[in-house]
């Protein structure tokens, strides 16, 4: 199949091959095309691109057969087994590819532009090539003339910095008529629908006679485009107004692309301010929602493109060092060179269109790929994600077509579907470094013969595609930083096209990533910079904008997004994966009556607000102490003299364990900040201006909200330090050992703990006898050896299970006394199952064990006991086995899962902790299990697309919230691959399923995922589950994994009241923080619970403070006095234990079990968190079930508290019902509130 697939591409390739002569006509054809629409207002302009490609296979297929079938595999299974998987992935992705045809072109169908607003907008066009054809010419005139000239009219020539001075120029200006064409996605047929509008792009070159041999000099072209502009938006607006088109119609002038070299004129048309009527006005295209942007270029080839190289200088300045060399000027090159190249590039790329069928489609899905993560055309360099947009995505594909391989080879092939090419892009900006390692080559000229594009080994430390046509270089508006960040998000697209199991198409185009910040990035920081008695920012630099850097930056917010994008990539090194920095409040228009773009809104004279640094962390390194420099030696090295200068004071020099002697920063970890934190604010204030501040609040307030375990030095301990669980560990390590050790009837085969603290998730931290903990006692789980003398009845059973607990008391007791202590307490989390005994040992270090004990017979008996039953009582029976199972066999391989992941995701505890705290605020954490809690956390990490994995606390927890909110769990089930992240990038994606480089590593990665069939069967498990409850009604969350195909051992008999409230609470979160964005006010909404949306709702104080002893540090700033109130031994007495326990949570379990069938009842699970300063408050809140809400007939069976209404109607006694609440509550209730 796969070599039938390469003789039609290579078919689909030759048919497409053209000679030069015919190639030219019909590039030429496609600029004529776009100028006739100008001309005449033909409306040929079609939308419609639906393709049907012969080839659906992926372009990695290729690859795949040389490697399985060239390789020398050994004969026997082997052979036979590579090449079963590779037949299967193989028909995967076809099934994959075909799935996405379909989802493709309903995507295109969707989003192609309105044919009736085209037809619109080129009637226009073609009036406004008339009103430009009848602006008269302008003879020459010195810059005395064209200040004279506009003095006193409404426009403004629109000087590029620095303004020309009349002693300084000797040159002089003019207006001749330009060459005018379509250019961009218009002229292309590539545009799509804009929800906020779009733009048509209309080229007008300047005649060549305009230019001197050396205009590109100095800024002289650009001074003279600024007066050709000027002169032609003075009359264009004397000419609306002739037309009474001013009333609709405006101009103003805009940078394009955030180009302050480039300012054009933009035509925007608004809704009339008199009438209706005109909305229907011949030349009026308000509704099309389109702006004109008119661009005015130099003709091709004006200036000779080798002066203009990115390595050479064209800005002179004068130097007191005449043998000092003036830096390149890169930026302002490329803004002349770039300005000549339009109609090539349009040529380039219909010639690309026209050979390949899928063009047109797959430039499209690349055009919204991207702007779903923020890229777009513009320069990066003033800020924010840039450099990249459809026409560079455009280019690299095309340029990919003819060639783009180390040897030339082709990447992509004329015959691929528009999936196969955007896949095919993608991959490329994935593996291939276009920037550091190496760069691509191409030819743009469509007439040369040989217009192979090459990769080159080759790297310039800036992102380059360049053009050898031309000598443009293609990502000159890319950063280093802004290419890292494209590169990251293609590789993660790589990952969703590369996963055959789910269908990932809605992450890869649909979802708008670009939303929030805090969701997008790890952590974000605005940072504030004020002159204060100073006129403005610039002078209080601590780096100056000197003419040099000037000549390279051209404006000073470049020079300062550089500035401060290069201290923070050398600073935080390894710490974080990406960086942006952005400029908020950047204008880039202005008004025709205004030179440039004037904004004083930051107080500081520059063009911004203030500065917001958003970054994606690495987690395994952004809490390291010490930031290592390099070694120390006898001899200065230049690396340790830029080190010391860099770090200022914190430099030192330090010797490790290993013996070495190394420059290096030290620094201090903290509880309420990460690390990034303060090394941020540090170099920022030492490389830019000590007049700055960083604000990192929103870090600081959500990392404050994780309670703080009451031990030393607690404030000074990062949130990804795991000690105070290792040494609940360690303490149980011990008791292992003893108790293993232990002379018993039968030998103990394994014990398994299965308790929070043994997977990092406790909401509070586990403290040396803080039993006032819910999660004090961990479960621990006993097995014995196999034995035939079990009891075969579960009641016998389970008193066996007793005589053991009870020898092992015994021993404890008799030889362990001095260390542990031990007492029996009975487990009801099995319906009907009450003779359930667990043994609690206390140990010397200050920390409890919950024992209970497992056989192998007890499946065995649940299962007998539900297939002898009745049918009317086999559901309950069922449900006990249910939870008997979740609190065995599940818990067990639940933790050790949960366990082994979250040592790869370092985030993934505090993250869960937080998310705890979260629904115990919202009084939901008493109705979900742990279990199910751990795994919806676990989503964000191992399932993260279209996001990455969290790499903060309030980054991971804002993307929980915002699936929750999202998540349609009546028709969709949440299946997770619960398995740690690959190690290596590459191994994933390069290497050939079925290739003779399958080993026994490749192997175990795969066997460790997800198949399809078990991802069907998962699937088809959800869908039978719904075909008896198809809204949710009995079950609402459906979490599956490997350890659990069924999907509900965990969330079976939640209310369905909690689960929809659950899903509200994360949508209001969600809506608040994009509507309102994260500050104090918010983030404390976030956790305040809505006691209002109850039907009543009690206040109960408890007799003692239980913050102290459920272990949460005090918010007191004495607490080394308040901290010896908290517990630091076990009472003499074990009973006594109770008196420092929250006796809401019995309560509130014994109401729900009461009053199940008509109410309701919620409370805070860990008053020591969520009860007020001392941890002595608790509410516990009720639901009237819908049934009796209402007045309903009296039934025999109703089971519940009623009044009569009349003769056949009764209601719920409320009063009576309150009254009766009241009193089981005693003297803890304060006050008892009702709607």
């Amino acid at each position: 199949m796969m070599s039938g697939v390469k003789r039609k591409a290579s078919e689909l390739n030759d048919k497409t091959e053209v000679d030069a002569k015919q190639l030219k006509t019909e590039s030429t054809a496609a600029v004529d095309e776009t100028q006739d629409i100008i001309k005449t207002g033909d409306s040929r302009t079609s939308q419609n691109g639906d393709v049907e490609s012969d080839s659906e296979n992926d372009d990695d297929h290729d690859e795949e057969e040389e490697e399985a079938t060239g390789g020398n595999a050994p004969p026997g299974k082997s052979t036979t087994s590579s090449q079963d998987i590779h037949l299967a992935r193989e028909t995967a992705e076809l099934f994959k590819s075909n799935i996405f045809k379909l989802q493709i072109d309903e995507l295109l169908e969707q989003v192609k532009l309105n044919n009736k607003h085209i037809l619109k907008v080129e009637k226009f066009l073609h009036k406004l090539y008339d009103m430009i054809q009848l602006i008269p010419e302008w003879e020459e005139q010195s810059l005395t003339d064209v200040q004279s000239y506009f003095k006193g009219k409404i426009t403004t020539v629109p000087f590029v910095d620095p303004k020309p001075t009349v002693g300084n120029t000797k040159y002089n200006f003019n207006y001749l008529k330009p060459d005018i064409s379509l250019v961009g996605s218009f002229a292309l047929k590539t545009g799509i629908y804009q929800p906020q509008g779009s733009s048509v792009d209309i080229l007008l070159t300047m005649p060549k006679s305009l230019f001197e041999k050396k205009d590109f000099l100095n800024f002289r072209c650009l001074h003279k485009r600024s007066v050709y502009l000027a002169y032609l938006t003075h009359h264009l607006s004397v000419l609306f107004e002739k037309e009474k088109w001013n009333d609709f119609l405006s101009l103003e002038f805009k940078y394009f692309n955030n180009d302050n070299l480039l300012p054009i004129l933009t035509i925007n048309c608004a809704k009339p301010t008199t009438g209706e009527a005109k909305l229907d006005q011949e030349y009026n295209f308000y509704k099309t929602k389109f702006s004109i942007n008119l661009i005015i270029g130099f003709p091709e080839k004006v200036f000779e493109p080798k002066k203009l190289l990115p390595n050479k200088n064209c800005i002179r300045v004068a130097q007191e060092n005449t043998e000092t060399h003036l830096p390149a000027t890169p930026l302002y090159n490329f803004s002349i060179l770039f300005s000549s190249t339009y109609e090539s590039y349009l040529k380039y790329l219909y010639k690309a269109k026209k050979e390949t069928e899928a063009f047109r489609d797959a430039s499209i899905l690349g055009r919204l790929w991207l702007q779903q993560r923020g890229f777009s055309s513009k320069t990066a360099h003033s800020g924010s994600l840039g450099g990249f947009g459809n026409f560079e995505f455009t280019t690299l594909m095309a340029a990919l077509l003819n060639g783009g391989g180390v040897n030339g080879n082709k990447i992509l092939l004329h015959g691929f579907s528009s999936y196969q090419l955007f896949k095919g892009v993608i991959k490329y900006l994935a593996t291939m470094d276009l920037c550091t390692d190496g760069h691509l080559q191409f030819h743009s000229d469509i007439n040369y013969s040989d217009s192979i594009s090459k990769y080159v080994d080759e790297g310039f430390k800036t992102p380059t595609i360049f053009d050898k046509t031309t000598k443009v270089n293609i990502l000159t508006k890319m950063t280093v930083s802004s290419y890292g960040v494209l590169k990251m998000f293609a590789k993660e697209t790589l990952k969703m096209l590369n996963n055959v199991v789910q269908d990932q198409f809605a992450n890869i185009f649909l979802t708008n990533i670009s939303k929030s910040d805090n969701i997008k990035y790890d952590l974000c920081y605005d940072v504030e910079m004020k002159t204060g008695e100073a006129s403005n920012l610039e002078s209080l630099l601590n780096a100056k904008f000197t003419p040099i850097e000037r000549v390279k930056y051209i404006t000073v917010e470049n020079f300062l997004v550089h500035r401060a994008n290069s201290v923070i990539n050398y600073a935080l090194g390894d710490r974080i994966s990406a960086v942006e920095v952005e400029l908020v409040g950047q204008k880039n228009d202005f008004s025709i009556k205004k030179r440039k773009v004037y904004s004083n809104a930051g107080g500081h004279g520059l063009n911004f607000e203030h500065m917001r640094i958003k970054i994606m962390v690495n987690p395994a390194e952004s809490e390291k102490l010490v930031t290592k420099g390099p070694a120390h030696s006898e001899e200065v090295t230049p690396e340790a003299t830029f080190f010391k200068n860099f770090w200022g004071p914190k430099a030192s020099l330090r010797r490790f364990k290993d013996g070495s002697i190394t420059h290096c920063c030290v620094w201090s970890s903290s509880a309420s900040e990460p690390i990034i934190s303060f090394v941020l604010d540090f170099i920022l204030k030492r490389h830019i201006t000590e007049r700055l501040e960083v604000h990192g609040n929103i870090t600081k307030q959500f990392q404050n909200l994780l309670p703080l375990p009451n031990l030393p030095a607690n404030s000074k301990t990062s949130i990804l330090n795991l000690n105070s669980f290792y040494d609940v560990k360690k303490s149980f390590d011990k008791l292992y050992k003893i108790v293993f050790k232990m002379n018993l009837p039968l030998s103990i085969k394994s014990i398994l703990p299965i308790g929070s603290a043994f997977r990092y998730t406790s909401i509070c931290q586990l403290v040396p006898y803080a039993y006032s903990n819910p999660d004090f006692l961990q479960d621990v789980i006993l097995e014995f050896e196999t034995s035939q003398k079990w009891p075969d009845e579960i009641t016998s059973l389970e008193k066996a299970k007793t005589a053991f607990l009870l020898k092992i008391h015994e021993i404890l007791e008799n030889e362990h006394n001095s260390q542990y202590k031990s007492f029996f307490t009975r487990d009801e989390s099995i319906p009907f199952n009450l003779d359930v005994t667990t043994l609690n040992v206390l140990t010397q270090e200050g920390y409890g064990f919950r024992f209970r004990i497992l056989t192998e017979r007890d499946e065995i008996l649940y299962l007998r006991a539900i297939s002898n039953a009745r049918n009317e009582i086999k559901p309950l029976l069922e449900n006990t086995f249910l939870k008997f199972t979740a609190k065995s066999q599940g818990s067990v391989r639940h933790t050790r899962t949960i366990e082994n992941i979250s040592h790869a995701f370092p985030l993934y505890t505090g993250v869960v902790r937080l998310f705890k705290k979260w629904l115990d605020s919202h009084l939901l954490l008493g109705h979900l299990n742990d279990e199910l809690v751990e795994l919806i956390a676990m989503k964000p990490f191992v399932d993260p697309a279209p996001f990455s994995i969290p790499g903060s606390l309030e980054n991971g927890f804002l993307k929980i919230l915002k699936f929750i909110s999202q998540w349609n769990w009546r028709e969709d089930p949440l299946i997770l691959d619960l398995v740690k992240p690959e190690e290596d990038f590459l191994s994933s994606f390069e290497k050939s399923i079925g290739g003779s480089d399958l080993d026994a590593k490749m192997m175990h990665k795969l066997s460790e995922r997800l198949t399809l069939s078990q991802y069907k069967d998962i699937q088809a498990n959800f869908n039978n589950l719904r075909k008896t409850d198809p809204n949710g009604l009995h079950l609402q969350f459906f979490i599956a994994s490997r350890n659990d195909p069924s999907g509900i051992l965990y969330s079976s008999n939640i209310p369905l009241a909690i689960c929809t409230r659950l899903t509200a609470l994360a949508k209001v979160a969600i809506n608040l923080i994009q509507t309102h964005g994260l500050n104090k006010q918010t983030i404390e909404l976030l956790f305040a619970p809505g006691l209002n949306d109850y039907d009543f709702v009690i206040h109960l104080r408890t007799p003692h403070g239980l913050r102290l002893s459920s272990g949460v540090a005090s918010d007191s700033d004495f607490k080394n006095i308040s901290n010896q109130a908290a517990p630091a031994e076990f009472p003499d007495d074990i009973s006594l234990l109770s008196e420092k326990m929250d006796p809401t949570l019995q309560l509130v379990k014994y109401l729900n079990m009461k009053y199940k069938n008509s109410l309701i009842f919620s409370s805070h699970r860990f008053i020591g968190v969520n009860g007020g300063k001392n941890g002595d408050k608790n509410v516990i809140t009720g639901l009237i079930k819908p049934a009796f809400k209402n007045a309903q007939k009296f039934r025999v069976n109703i089971d519940c508290n009623v009044k009569p209404v009349d003769a056949e109607t009764v209601e719920l006694n409320k009063d009576a019902l309150f009254q009766e609440i009241a009193a089981f509550g005693n003297d803890l209730v304060v006050d008892f509130q009702s709607k």
